[in-house]
């Protein structure tokens, strides 16, 4: 059952019983609830936000931005450069918003967990979990025709280099790229948690509780007894509240939440809201000779690992024209003859794996977070700046623009070496953006190590685990999402087992 607005009865304590309760319904919470309640267990999963679906999609951003994404996107962690951080607010969460790609979680990523946080993981223990959730969410690779003109001119220029340009896996079926990844799929293609698992979860035993918040979990000793929410309207006045009683209770409310609402509950652990990474990202815009149409085809479409033993990762990224031509240089008419030049406009995208760490602080209603970039992280951001502009050169642009204020405009090859040559400060590189909330909650093999057990169970608590991004121990250096789905669906494998126990 979904539960929305008009179900709660207004001014009273709304009680629910279940099994589990799962608080958050994106890459962690919607794969728990379906695992476990597709064996038989009673579930109810918190969410904050609204279940939309196509109807409520216009293909319009910043509408959507409003009911999709938290704080209408306004997300931001201080620190020189200042970086947004948006993520979902909606059933499905951040699933709902993101580009659809796929990536299985590096190998030596996960040895670097096991050799340095005690992590009782390893590659081939988790192929099964993989392979699960691709199957679930159907990762294909799709034609280039699909993936976009963008994708093809950087192809051009990374052929022209001897670099290897590659379509990148996405979650989706019937995709005909009408570009609006994160603002809602309106073809219903994209195969996020809110049309995948979210609907096959409601099959079975399953209580969805929208716009609702949890505030603070209750605990009788060592065992999570309780989670106390409050239900918000569109206005965000509260008008109902909720207790919800269970066996096991999961925080899935992602990496900037979930250790707010441990710490507001009482969970005490040296990491904890610690060691936050985020993926730093940035873009490469370019004026080409033919008409690119850039917004059509997925935003996301070819990636080069070419430059991953830097730590940089090219993908591509084309969003609507309403937010992509805010940010192209210029004032007045320069920037109208810019503007009236973007069908011509191709962009592709920069991602650090990074090395800089930060915090997360403030309160269940408004999270903060502190994240000051690294010299060694703003000059490997620099470096695949430098790369993708190349990239682009060789394509045949005929003007590259970058967000970094002492190079805005590049012309020459002579511009590119000179910026591979520079040493970048943090504050010339004002456009920074993260798309990937990571390690809040870490995993460890105890405590000194980590907020939460191999299995995501919170130490020194008997019932209490957590299933998002903020468990990734470190940056992955790749998307985030299959690593997110493939460790909820072990953690809710062993929390069957707790309770059958």
């Amino acid at each position: 059952m979904i539960y929305t607005l008009k179900d709660y009865k207004k001014n009273y304590k709304n009680i629910f019983d279940a099994d589990v309760c799962i608080i958050g319904s994106g890459a962690g919470g919607a794969v728990a609830a379906y695992e476990l309640a597709a064996i038989g267990y009673s579930v109810v999963v918190v969410e904050e936000g609204g279940y939309l679906t196509t109807k409520d999609y216009d293909g319009k951003p910043l509408n959507n931005m409003k009911t999709m994404w938290r704080q209408a996107g306004s997300t931001i962690s201080f620190g020189i450069p200042p970086i947004s951080i948006p993520t979902g607010k909606c059933v499905g969460g951040t699933t709902a918003i993101n580009s659809a790609t796929c990536f299985r979680t590096p190998e030596h990523i996960i040895t670097q967990w096991k050799k340095n946080f005690k992590v009782d993981i390893d590659y081939k223990s988790l192929e099964p979990y993989f392979e699960r959730v691709e199957n679930i969410i159907n990762v294909t690779e799709l034609p280039w025709d699909v993936l976009g003109n963008c994708a093809k001119i950087v192809k051009r220029g990374a052929d022209a280099l001897g670099l290897h340009c590659k379509p990148l896996k996405h979650n989706v079926k019937n995709c005909k790229g009408c570009g609006t990844c994160q603002f809602g799929c309106v073809e219903g293609a994209k195969q996020s948690a809110e049309v995948s698992y979210i609907p096959l979860a409601l099959q079975y035993n399953t209580s969805l509780l929208t716009h609702c918040r949890a505030e603070k979990i209750h605990f009788k000793g060592m065992k999570a007894d309780s989670v106390e929410c409050k239900v918000y309207n569109e206005k965000g006045e509260s008008v109902a509240s909720c207790t919800i009683k269970a066996k096991i209770i999961v925080c899935a409310c992602g990496t900037m939440i979930t250790p707010l609402l441990l710490k507001k509950s009482g969970i005490k652990n040296k990491h904890l809201a610690k060691h936050l990474q985020i993926h730093p990202c940035s873009r490469v815009v370019a004026l080409m000779e033919e008409e690119v149409n850039g917004w059509v085809g997925v935003s996301q479409g070819a990636y080069i690992d070419d430059y991953v033993d830097e730590g940089i990762m090219l993908e591509g990224i084309f969003v609507h024209p309403s937010i992509l031509a805010a940010s192209l240089p210029g004032v007045g008419r320069e920037f109208f003859e810019l503007t009236k030049q973007f069908s011509h406009i191709a962009a592709f995208g920069v991602m650090v794996h990074d090395t800089s760490e930060g915090i997360i602080f403030g309160n269940m209603h408004t999270s903060f977070s502190w994240y000051m970039m690294n010299t060694k992280d703003i000059q490997t951001l620099k470096n695949g700046i430098a790369y993708l502009a190349q990239i682009f050169m060789a394509a045949g642009a005929k003007k590259i623009f970058t967000p970094i204020s002492t190079f805005p405009v590049i012309s020459c090859q002579d511009d590119i070496e000179k910026l591979k040559q520079t040493y970048l400060m943090r504050s010339q590189i004002p456009e920074v953006f993260a798309f990937h909330p990571l390690g809040t909650c870490r995993m460890g093999g105890d405590s000194d190590c980590g907020v939460v057990n191999s299995y995501g169970k919170c130490f020194n608590t008997d019932n209490l685990y957590v299933a998002d991004g903020s468990i990734v121990p470190t940056s992955l250096g790749v998307n985030p999402q299959i690593t997110i789905m493939a460790l909820s669906t072990r953690i809710a494998g062993h929390i069957a087992e707790q309770l059958s126990k």
